[in-house]
Protein backbone atom coordinates (compact mmCIF):
# COMPACT_ATOMS: atom_id res chain seq x y z
CA UNK A 1 0.00 0.00 0.00
CA UNK A 2 1.29 3.43 -0.71
CA UNK A 3 0.65 5.46 1.54
CA UNK A 4 1.95 7.55 4.59
CA UNK A 5 4.09 5.43 6.84
CA UNK A 6 2.03 5.25 10.41
CA UNK A 7 4.67 7.27 12.42
CA UNK A 8 3.90 10.43 10.13
CA UNK A 9 -0.10 9.74 10.58
CA UNK A 10 0.16 9.83 14.40
CA UNK A 11 2.73 12.81 14.29
CA UNK A 12 0.11 15.07 11.76
CA UNK A 13 -2.92 13.96 13.48
CA UNK A 14 -1.23 15.02 17.12
CA UNK A 15 0.11 18.10 15.60
CA UNK A 16 -3.55 19.09 15.12
CA UNK A 17 -4.67 18.69 18.22
CA UNK A 18 -4.93 21.43 20.80
CA UNK A 19 -1.87 22.20 23.02
CA UNK A 20 -4.17 20.68 26.03
CA UNK A 21 -4.92 17.17 24.26
CA UNK A 22 -1.20 16.92 23.17
CA UNK A 23 0.31 16.97 26.33
CA UNK A 24 -1.80 13.91 27.61
CA UNK A 25 0.20 11.94 24.58
CA UNK A 26 3.66 13.13 25.59
CA UNK A 27 5.73 10.68 27.47
CA UNK A 28 7.99 11.41 31.02
CA UNK A 29 10.28 14.25 30.65
CA UNK A 30 12.55 11.45 30.57
CA UNK A 31 12.06 9.78 27.27
CA UNK A 32 12.85 13.05 25.85
CA UNK A 33 16.73 12.26 26.58
CA UNK A 34 16.58 9.05 24.42
CA UNK A 35 16.07 8.58 20.86
CA UNK A 36 12.79 8.65 18.97
CA UNK A 37 11.03 5.65 19.03
CA UNK A 38 9.35 5.88 16.15
CA UNK A 39 12.25 6.58 13.05
CA UNK A 40 9.78 7.50 10.34
CA UNK A 41 9.36 10.91 12.32
CA UNK A 42 12.36 12.42 11.56
CA UNK A 43 13.90 10.44 8.28
CA UNK A 44 13.68 11.95 5.17
CA UNK A 45 11.69 9.58 2.35
CA UNK A 46 13.14 7.12 1.34
CA UNK A 47 14.15 7.26 -2.46
CA UNK A 48 14.37 3.81 -3.61
CA UNK A 49 17.55 2.21 -5.13
CA UNK A 50 19.34 6.00 -4.68
CA UNK A 51 22.49 4.96 -2.21
CA UNK A 52 22.86 1.61 -4.85
CA UNK A 53 23.02 3.23 -8.20
CA UNK A 54 26.74 1.73 -8.38
CA UNK A 55 26.32 -1.13 -7.01
CA UNK A 56 23.12 -1.99 -8.88
CA UNK A 57 25.06 -1.09 -12.43
CA UNK A 58 27.35 -3.37 -11.41
CA UNK A 59 25.28 -6.23 -10.38
CA UNK A 60 23.35 -5.86 -13.94
CA UNK A 61 26.63 -5.59 -15.50
CA UNK A 62 27.82 -8.87 -14.08
CA UNK A 63 24.42 -10.27 -15.25
CA UNK A 64 25.03 -8.75 -18.61
CA UNK A 65 28.03 -10.66 -18.62
CA UNK A 66 26.31 -14.02 -17.90
CA UNK A 67 23.64 -13.29 -20.70
CA UNK A 68 25.61 -11.76 -23.47
CA UNK A 69 28.00 -14.76 -23.73
CA UNK A 70 24.42 -16.87 -23.76
CA UNK A 71 23.59 -14.29 -26.80
CA UNK A 72 26.08 -14.84 -28.23
CA UNK A 73 26.00 -18.27 -28.15
CA UNK A 74 22.22 -18.66 -29.76
CA UNK A 75 23.64 -16.80 -32.69
CA UNK A 76 26.61 -19.39 -32.96
CA UNK A 77 24.20 -22.46 -32.36
CA UNK A 78 21.70 -21.13 -34.82
CA UNK A 79 24.28 -20.15 -37.60
CA UNK A 80 25.60 -23.37 -37.64
CA UNK A 81 22.90 -25.66 -37.15
CA UNK A 82 20.11 -23.20 -39.57
CA UNK A 83 22.01 -22.42 -42.06
CA UNK A 84 21.69 -18.03 -43.03
CA UNK A 85 17.80 -18.66 -44.43
CA UNK A 86 17.03 -20.87 -41.34
CA UNK A 87 18.45 -18.06 -39.32
CA UNK A 88 16.36 -15.63 -40.80
CA UNK A 89 13.17 -17.44 -40.96
CA UNK A 90 13.81 -17.83 -37.25
CA UNK A 91 14.42 -13.85 -36.95
CA UNK A 92 11.02 -13.06 -38.53
CA UNK A 93 9.17 -15.35 -36.77
CA UNK A 94 10.27 -14.01 -33.79
CA UNK A 95 10.53 -10.48 -34.64
CA UNK A 96 6.69 -10.04 -35.24
CA UNK A 97 5.70 -11.72 -31.42
CA UNK A 98 8.93 -9.03 -30.19
CA UNK A 99 7.04 -6.00 -32.00
CA UNK A 100 3.74 -6.53 -30.43
CA UNK A 101 5.49 -7.70 -26.66
CA UNK A 102 7.52 -4.33 -26.64
CA UNK A 103 3.76 -2.81 -27.03
CA UNK A 104 1.99 -4.54 -24.01
CA UNK A 105 5.30 -5.41 -22.11
CA UNK A 106 5.74 -1.56 -20.63
CA UNK A 107 2.46 -2.02 -18.53
CA UNK A 108 4.78 -2.86 -15.80
CA UNK A 109 6.56 0.67 -16.04
CA UNK A 110 3.55 2.13 -16.15
CA UNK A 111 2.42 1.23 -12.90
CA UNK A 112 5.93 2.20 -11.54
CA UNK A 113 4.60 5.57 -13.00
CA UNK A 114 1.24 5.43 -11.41
CA UNK A 115 2.78 4.79 -8.14
CA UNK A 116 4.72 8.01 -7.96
CA UNK A 117 1.74 10.52 -9.60
CA UNK A 118 -0.33 9.06 -7.11
CA UNK A 119 -0.95 6.95 -3.67
CA UNK A 120 -2.22 3.85 -4.78
CA UNK A 121 -2.65 0.04 -3.67
CA UNK A 122 0.52 -1.42 -5.62
CA UNK A 123 -1.35 -5.00 -5.93
CA UNK A 124 -4.30 -3.77 -7.64
CA UNK A 125 -2.58 -1.63 -10.11
CA UNK A 126 -0.50 -5.21 -10.88
CA UNK A 127 -3.80 -7.07 -11.22
CA UNK A 128 -5.21 -4.27 -14.03
CA UNK A 129 -1.37 -4.40 -15.84
CA UNK A 130 -1.50 -8.29 -15.89
CA UNK A 131 -5.12 -8.41 -16.97
CA UNK A 132 -4.19 -5.89 -19.89
CA UNK A 133 -1.33 -7.87 -20.78
CA UNK A 134 -2.71 -10.97 -21.04
CA UNK A 135 -6.33 -9.72 -22.67
CA UNK A 136 -4.37 -8.30 -25.68
CA UNK A 137 -1.70 -10.87 -25.90
CA UNK A 138 -4.96 -13.53 -26.38
CA UNK A 139 -6.50 -11.04 -28.84
CA UNK A 140 -3.28 -10.47 -30.41
CA UNK A 141 -2.18 -14.08 -31.07
CA UNK A 142 -4.21 -14.86 -34.29
CA UNK A 143 -3.00 -11.82 -36.04
CA UNK A 144 0.94 -12.56 -35.27
CA UNK A 145 0.74 -16.03 -36.55
CA UNK A 146 -1.33 -14.73 -39.93
CA UNK A 147 1.24 -11.87 -40.33
CA UNK A 148 4.32 -13.63 -40.16
CA UNK A 149 3.21 -16.90 -42.78
CA UNK A 150 1.41 -14.31 -45.11
CA UNK A 151 4.30 -11.53 -44.85
CA UNK A 152 7.11 -12.90 -43.11
CA UNK A 153 6.98 -15.69 -45.53
CA UNK A 154 7.57 -18.62 -42.84
CA UNK A 155 5.64 -21.58 -42.36
CA UNK A 156 2.48 -21.50 -40.15
CA UNK A 157 3.65 -23.90 -38.01
CA UNK A 158 6.48 -21.53 -37.39
CA UNK A 159 4.39 -18.35 -37.39
CA UNK A 160 2.41 -20.20 -34.83
CA UNK A 161 4.43 -21.32 -32.23
CA UNK A 162 6.11 -17.79 -31.97
CA UNK A 163 2.82 -16.52 -31.62
CA UNK A 164 2.08 -18.36 -28.73
CA UNK A 165 4.95 -16.96 -26.96
CA UNK A 166 3.65 -13.61 -27.13
CA UNK A 167 1.58 -13.86 -23.52
CA UNK A 168 3.91 -15.28 -21.47
CA UNK A 169 6.71 -12.99 -22.93
CA UNK A 170 4.19 -10.18 -22.09
CA UNK A 171 3.29 -11.54 -18.56
CA UNK A 172 7.08 -11.55 -17.15
CA UNK A 173 8.10 -8.13 -19.32
CA UNK A 174 4.95 -7.00 -17.16
CA UNK A 175 6.61 -8.48 -13.63
CA UNK A 176 9.90 -6.82 -14.45
CA UNK A 177 8.74 -3.52 -14.99
CA UNK A 178 6.94 -2.99 -11.53
CA UNK A 179 10.52 -4.74 -9.69
CA UNK A 180 12.34 -2.25 -11.51
CA UNK A 181 10.60 0.76 -10.53
CA UNK A 182 11.00 -0.66 -6.60
CA UNK A 183 14.88 -1.25 -7.70
CA UNK A 184 14.33 -5.11 -6.91
CA UNK A 185 17.30 -5.02 -8.83
CA UNK A 186 18.23 -8.60 -7.93
CA UNK A 187 15.13 -10.42 -8.56
CA UNK A 188 14.74 -8.24 -11.94
CA UNK A 189 18.13 -9.96 -12.83
CA UNK A 190 16.94 -13.14 -12.22
CA UNK A 191 13.73 -12.82 -14.40
CA UNK A 192 15.94 -11.15 -17.08
CA UNK A 193 18.22 -14.26 -17.63
CA UNK A 194 15.81 -16.63 -17.20
CA UNK A 195 14.59 -16.50 -21.09
CA UNK A 196 18.41 -16.61 -22.86
CA UNK A 197 19.63 -19.43 -20.65
CA UNK A 198 16.31 -21.86 -20.90
CA UNK A 199 16.18 -20.21 -24.80
CA UNK A 200 20.02 -21.94 -25.15
CA UNK A 201 19.38 -25.33 -23.35
CA UNK A 202 16.31 -25.84 -25.21
CA UNK A 203 17.67 -25.14 -28.68
CA UNK A 204 20.76 -27.74 -27.75
CA UNK A 205 17.74 -30.30 -27.18
CA UNK A 206 15.44 -29.83 -29.98
CA UNK A 207 17.59 -28.32 -32.59
CA UNK A 208 21.39 -29.92 -31.86
CA UNK A 209 19.96 -33.31 -30.55
CA UNK A 210 17.22 -33.49 -32.12
CA UNK A 211 17.49 -31.38 -35.19
CA UNK A 212 14.27 -29.91 -35.65
CA UNK A 213 15.51 -26.81 -37.37
CA UNK A 214 13.74 -24.00 -36.97
CA UNK A 215 10.27 -25.05 -36.22
CA UNK A 216 12.57 -26.64 -33.22
CA UNK A 217 14.32 -23.25 -32.61
CA UNK A 218 10.95 -21.33 -31.87
CA UNK A 219 9.77 -23.91 -29.96
CA UNK A 220 12.73 -23.80 -27.46
CA UNK A 221 11.85 -19.67 -27.45
CA UNK A 222 8.30 -20.54 -26.61
CA UNK A 223 9.10 -23.04 -23.51
CA UNK A 224 11.70 -20.46 -22.23
CA UNK A 225 9.20 -17.52 -22.36
CA UNK A 226 6.91 -20.38 -20.77
CA UNK A 227 9.24 -20.89 -18.16
CA UNK A 228 10.76 -17.81 -17.42
CA UNK A 229 6.70 -16.39 -16.75
CA UNK A 230 6.10 -19.00 -14.23
CA UNK A 231 9.69 -17.93 -12.27
CA UNK A 232 8.32 -14.13 -12.67
CA UNK A 233 5.08 -14.93 -11.45
CA UNK A 234 6.32 -17.17 -8.46
CA UNK A 235 9.06 -14.92 -6.97
CA UNK A 236 6.92 -11.53 -7.09
CA UNK A 237 3.99 -13.37 -5.73
CA UNK A 238 3.32 -10.48 -2.77
CA UNK A 239 2.70 -8.24 -5.81
CA UNK A 240 -0.03 -10.08 -7.37
CA UNK A 241 -1.45 -12.34 -4.12
CA UNK A 242 -3.82 -12.17 -3.34
CA UNK A 243 -5.44 -12.52 -6.89
CA UNK A 244 -8.75 -10.70 -7.28
CA UNK A 245 -10.80 -9.76 -10.50
CA UNK A 246 -8.51 -6.73 -12.53
CA UNK A 247 -10.94 -3.52 -12.33
CA UNK A 248 -11.45 -1.78 -15.81
CA UNK A 249 -11.71 1.55 -14.23
CA UNK A 250 -10.08 5.02 -14.83
CA UNK A 251 -7.01 3.89 -13.31
CA UNK A 252 -6.76 1.05 -15.85
CA UNK A 253 -7.50 3.21 -18.74
CA UNK A 254 -4.76 5.30 -17.75
CA UNK A 255 -2.83 2.84 -17.15
CA UNK A 256 -3.21 1.59 -21.03
CA UNK A 257 -2.64 5.05 -22.24
CA UNK A 258 0.54 5.40 -20.82
CA UNK A 259 2.07 1.72 -21.74
CA UNK A 260 0.60 2.15 -25.12
CA UNK A 261 2.65 5.51 -25.43
CA UNK A 262 5.91 3.74 -23.94
CA UNK A 263 5.45 0.80 -25.78
CA UNK A 264 4.75 3.12 -29.18
CA UNK A 265 8.21 3.91 -28.83
CA UNK A 266 9.78 0.52 -28.35
CA UNK A 267 7.87 -0.65 -31.56
CA UNK A 268 8.91 2.53 -33.26
CA UNK A 269 12.08 1.76 -32.01
CA UNK A 270 12.19 -1.95 -33.12
CA UNK A 271 11.21 -1.12 -36.45
CA UNK A 272 13.39 1.82 -36.90
CA UNK A 273 16.14 -1.11 -36.23
CA UNK A 274 14.19 -3.72 -38.44
CA UNK A 275 12.89 -1.62 -41.61
CA UNK A 276 15.93 -2.32 -43.09
CA UNK A 277 15.79 -5.94 -43.05
CA UNK A 278 12.65 -5.84 -44.93
CA UNK A 279 14.32 -3.69 -47.98
CA UNK A 280 16.98 -6.03 -47.80
CA UNK A 281 14.45 -9.25 -48.13
CA UNK A 282 13.34 -7.58 -51.32
CA UNK A 283 16.29 -7.08 -52.90
CA UNK A 284 18.81 -9.76 -51.71
CA UNK A 285 16.41 -12.70 -49.47
CA UNK A 286 17.01 -14.49 -46.53
CA UNK A 287 20.17 -15.41 -46.50
CA UNK A 288 21.41 -11.87 -47.04
CA UNK A 289 19.18 -11.02 -43.61
CA UNK A 290 20.84 -14.10 -41.75
CA UNK A 291 24.20 -12.54 -42.75
CA UNK A 292 23.14 -9.34 -41.88
CA UNK A 293 21.11 -10.20 -38.42
CA UNK A 294 24.25 -11.05 -36.69
CA UNK A 295 26.19 -7.82 -37.58
CA UNK A 296 22.94 -6.08 -36.25
CA UNK A 297 23.00 -8.27 -33.38
CA UNK A 298 26.83 -8.35 -31.65
CA UNK A 299 26.55 -3.96 -32.87
CA UNK A 300 23.43 -3.95 -30.67
CA UNK A 301 24.52 -6.36 -28.10
CA UNK A 302 26.48 -2.90 -26.70
CA UNK A 303 23.41 -1.66 -26.01
CA UNK A 304 23.16 -4.09 -22.53
CA UNK A 305 26.04 -1.64 -20.89
CA UNK A 306 23.87 0.98 -21.64
CA UNK A 307 20.32 -0.44 -20.62
CA UNK A 308 22.44 -1.49 -17.58
CA UNK A 309 23.03 2.00 -16.36
CA UNK A 310 19.45 2.91 -17.22
CA UNK A 311 17.78 0.25 -15.12
CA UNK A 312 19.65 1.08 -12.42
CA UNK A 313 18.92 4.39 -11.81
CA UNK A 314 15.16 4.00 -12.85
CA UNK A 315 13.63 3.48 -9.35
CA UNK A 316 15.70 7.37 -8.19
CA UNK A 317 15.22 8.52 -11.24
CA UNK A 318 11.34 7.98 -10.70
CA UNK A 319 10.67 9.08 -7.62
CA UNK A 320 13.65 11.57 -6.38
CA UNK A 321 13.13 15.55 -6.26
CA UNK A 322 13.74 17.48 -9.80
CA UNK A 323 17.07 18.37 -9.56
CA UNK A 324 18.73 15.43 -8.36
CA UNK A 325 17.04 13.57 -10.85
CA UNK A 326 18.34 16.06 -13.50
CA UNK A 327 21.94 15.48 -12.26
CA UNK A 328 21.74 11.63 -12.12
CA UNK A 329 20.10 11.33 -15.56
CA UNK A 330 23.05 13.23 -17.29
CA UNK A 331 25.35 11.40 -15.38
CA UNK A 332 24.79 8.31 -15.92
CA UNK A 333 23.74 9.29 -20.36
CA UNK A 334 27.59 10.29 -20.15
CA UNK A 335 28.63 7.08 -18.60
CA UNK A 336 26.56 4.82 -21.57
CA UNK A 337 28.13 6.96 -23.82
CA UNK A 338 31.54 6.24 -22.72
CA UNK A 339 30.95 2.73 -22.17
CA UNK A 340 30.16 1.69 -25.10
CA UNK A 341 32.23 3.80 -27.33
CA UNK A 342 35.42 1.87 -25.19
CA UNK A 343 33.64 -1.64 -26.13
CA UNK A 344 32.64 -0.56 -29.77
CA UNK A 345 36.38 -0.02 -30.15
CA UNK A 346 37.30 -3.10 -28.99
CA UNK A 347 34.53 -4.61 -30.85
CA UNK A 348 36.05 -3.24 -33.80
CA UNK A 349 39.49 -4.53 -33.63
CA UNK A 350 38.36 -8.10 -32.93
CA UNK A 351 35.60 -8.47 -35.47
CA UNK A 352 37.17 -9.33 -38.90
CA UNK A 353 38.65 -12.18 -37.04
CA UNK A 354 36.21 -13.27 -34.37
CA UNK A 355 33.04 -13.56 -36.54
CA UNK A 356 34.62 -15.98 -39.19
CA UNK A 357 35.95 -18.15 -36.66
CA UNK A 358 33.33 -18.85 -34.30
CA UNK A 359 30.58 -18.30 -36.85
CA UNK A 360 32.33 -20.20 -40.10
CA UNK A 361 32.99 -18.04 -44.21
CA UNK A 362 29.28 -18.04 -44.46
CA UNK A 363 29.09 -15.23 -42.28
CA UNK A 364 32.38 -13.57 -42.83
CA UNK A 365 30.23 -11.08 -45.09
CA UNK A 366 28.71 -9.56 -41.84
CA UNK A 367 32.32 -8.00 -40.65
CA UNK A 368 31.93 -4.86 -42.86
CA UNK A 369 28.40 -4.05 -41.87
CA UNK A 370 29.61 -4.31 -38.23
CA UNK A 371 32.23 -1.97 -38.60
CA UNK A 372 29.47 0.86 -40.46
CA UNK A 373 26.90 0.22 -37.40
CA UNK A 374 29.71 0.83 -34.83
CA UNK A 375 29.20 4.43 -34.80
CA UNK A 376 25.80 4.88 -34.62
CA UNK A 377 24.83 2.42 -32.03
CA UNK A 378 27.52 4.66 -29.89
CA UNK A 379 26.10 7.56 -30.40
CA UNK A 380 22.36 6.45 -29.89
CA UNK A 381 23.06 4.38 -26.31
CA UNK A 382 21.97 7.20 -24.04
CA UNK A 383 18.97 7.59 -25.20
CA UNK A 384 18.10 4.42 -22.93
CA UNK A 385 18.77 6.37 -20.17
CA UNK A 386 17.29 9.71 -21.69
CA UNK A 387 14.11 7.75 -21.99
CA UNK A 388 13.66 6.95 -18.39
CA UNK A 389 13.64 10.46 -17.12
CA UNK A 390 10.98 11.80 -20.22
CA UNK A 391 8.70 8.91 -20.61
CA UNK A 392 8.87 7.33 -16.96
CA UNK A 393 9.41 9.71 -15.01
CA UNK A 394 7.80 12.55 -16.40
CA UNK A 395 4.99 10.58 -18.59
CA UNK A 396 5.93 12.38 -21.45
CA UNK A 397 6.21 9.38 -24.25
CA UNK A 398 5.50 11.21 -27.06
CA UNK A 399 8.75 12.83 -26.85
CA UNK A 400 10.26 9.58 -27.09
CA UNK A 401 8.20 8.87 -29.91
CA UNK A 402 9.24 11.88 -31.46
CA UNK A 403 12.83 10.47 -31.27
CA UNK A 404 12.27 7.01 -32.26
CA UNK A 405 10.07 8.59 -36.21
CA UNK A 406 12.62 10.87 -36.53
CA UNK A 407 15.63 8.01 -36.64
CA UNK A 408 12.98 5.72 -37.91
CA UNK A 409 12.41 8.25 -40.95
CA UNK A 410 16.28 8.63 -41.68
CA UNK A 411 16.93 5.03 -41.98
CA UNK A 412 13.69 4.18 -44.22
CA UNK A 413 14.88 6.99 -46.34
CA UNK A 414 18.75 6.08 -46.54
CA UNK A 415 17.39 2.86 -46.77
CA UNK A 416 15.44 2.85 -50.05
CA UNK A 417 18.36 4.67 -51.43
CA UNK A 418 21.08 2.43 -50.24
CA UNK A 419 20.36 -0.80 -50.11
CA UNK A 420 19.48 -1.58 -53.78
CA UNK A 421 23.13 -0.37 -55.15
CA UNK A 422 25.02 -1.82 -51.79
CA UNK A 423 22.81 -4.35 -49.63
CA UNK A 424 23.77 -5.23 -46.40
CA UNK A 425 26.79 -2.54 -46.63
CA UNK A 426 23.72 0.17 -47.17
CA UNK A 427 21.36 -1.23 -44.70
CA UNK A 428 24.16 -0.60 -41.91
CA UNK A 429 25.21 3.07 -43.51
CA UNK A 430 20.66 3.70 -43.20
CA UNK A 431 21.22 2.83 -39.70
CA UNK A 432 23.88 3.98 -37.96
CA UNK A 433 22.68 7.58 -39.55
CA UNK A 434 19.38 6.82 -38.53
CA UNK A 435 20.95 6.15 -34.88
CA UNK A 436 22.81 9.23 -34.92
CA UNK A 437 19.94 11.65 -35.75
CA UNK A 438 17.71 9.99 -32.89
CA UNK A 439 20.15 10.38 -30.65
CA UNK A 440 20.93 14.34 -31.37
CA UNK A 441 17.36 14.88 -31.01
CA UNK A 442 16.81 12.63 -27.46
CA UNK A 443 19.53 15.14 -25.66
CA UNK A 444 17.34 17.82 -26.93
CA UNK A 445 14.44 16.73 -25.66
CA UNK A 446 15.95 15.87 -22.43
CA UNK A 447 18.01 19.91 -21.90
CA UNK A 448 14.59 21.13 -22.92
CA UNK A 449 12.19 18.96 -20.06
CA UNK A 450 14.87 19.31 -17.20
CA UNK A 451 14.71 22.95 -17.93
CA UNK A 452 11.01 23.52 -17.99
CA UNK A 453 10.68 21.53 -14.59
CA UNK A 454 13.64 22.82 -12.80
CA UNK A 455 12.00 26.29 -13.57
CA UNK A 456 9.10 24.72 -11.69
CA UNK A 457 10.08 23.57 -8.96
CA UNK A 458 12.44 27.07 -8.23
Amino acid sequence: MASEPYGSRIGARAASLPPAATEGIRGDPADDLGPPVEPNLVRPREIPGARRVGRNTVEILLFRGLSTPLALGLVILQSRFLEPEGRGAYVVAVLGVTIVSRLLGQLGVAVSNRLRVEAEETRALVHRALGLGIGGGLLAVPFIAAAGAGLGGIDLDVALVAAFALVPNVVWQSVSGVLLGQARVRLWNYVQLGSPVLTLVGMLVLVVWLDLGVLGAVTAWLVANVATAGFALTAARDLWLPLRRPRLDRVARSLAVLAAGMGAVQVINLLSYRVELFILDRHAGLAEIGIYSVAMQAAEAMWLLSAAVANAVTAPAIHDEEAAAVRLVRRAALRALGLTAAVALGLGLAAPFVLPLALGEAFGDAVRPLLLLLPGVVLYAPVSVLVVFLSVRHGRPRLSVVVSVVGMAVTLGLALVLIPRHGVSGAAVASALGYAAGGALAWLFFARVARAGLRRVA
